[in-house]
């Protein structure tokens, strides 16, 4: 069976892509999400790891990342959650090439989040933010069974190489509708 890509663009959806204002704040802001959650949800956000470990990452990452196909990359999937109620799906997928110095510690992250991390740590650049309306079929909302999406819904995603101390990694987080309501 062959994997169905989401349909990424480069750049703000505000451009009749996404006409709720609402939603494209989530997916455009420029601030640290995790920042952004922790002030909605005072004392009560939470990181829940869902998996970790070496995988293959997906064609649309291998892609992304432009990594060999056969090769393995550090996955971690994660849901954000406010009391614990999941509100993000992220998924980063970072190379073995990038796991080196300094960037070792993305292993050990435990339920500390890695935007947290990211924001916090020097030497950070950042490309184009890619935003999608992910297709119910698509496999990256297989990945996240239990975690409501089964309901209705548009599901929004953005991802972004992050370029950390010259290493790429790349995360894609995925709002749940809940983070709406």
């Amino acid at each position: 069976m062959r994997q169905q890509l989401p349909p990424w663009w480069i750049g703000p959806p505000g451009l009749g892509r996404c006409a709720d204002p609402l939603i494209d704040s989530w997916l455009c802001g420029t601030l640290s999400l995790t920042a952004r959650l922790r002030t909605r949800c005072p004392g009560r956000f939470a990181v829940q790891v869902l998996a970790e470990g070496w995988r293959r990452p997906g064609l649309d990452e291998v892609r992304r990342l432009r990594l060999h196909r056969r090769r393995y990359a550090w996955v971690r999937e994660v849901a954000l959650c406010c009391g614990g109620q999941p509100l993000v799906f992220a998924r980063s997928v970072i190379p073995g090439r990038s796991l080196v110095g300094e960037n070792r510690a993305l292993r050990m992250l435990g339920a500390r989040p890695l935007g947290e991390l990211l924001f916090a740590w020097g030497g950070t650049e950042r490309d184009a933010l890619e935003v999608a309306r992910l297709h119910q079929d698509s496999w990256l909302l297989r990945r996240m069974r239990g975690l409501g999406v089964d309901r209705p819904g548009p599901r929004w995603a953005r991802r972004r190489v992050h370029w950390l101390n010259r290493r790429p990694l790349l995360v894609a987080e995925v709002f749940l509708p809940e983070l709406f309501l």
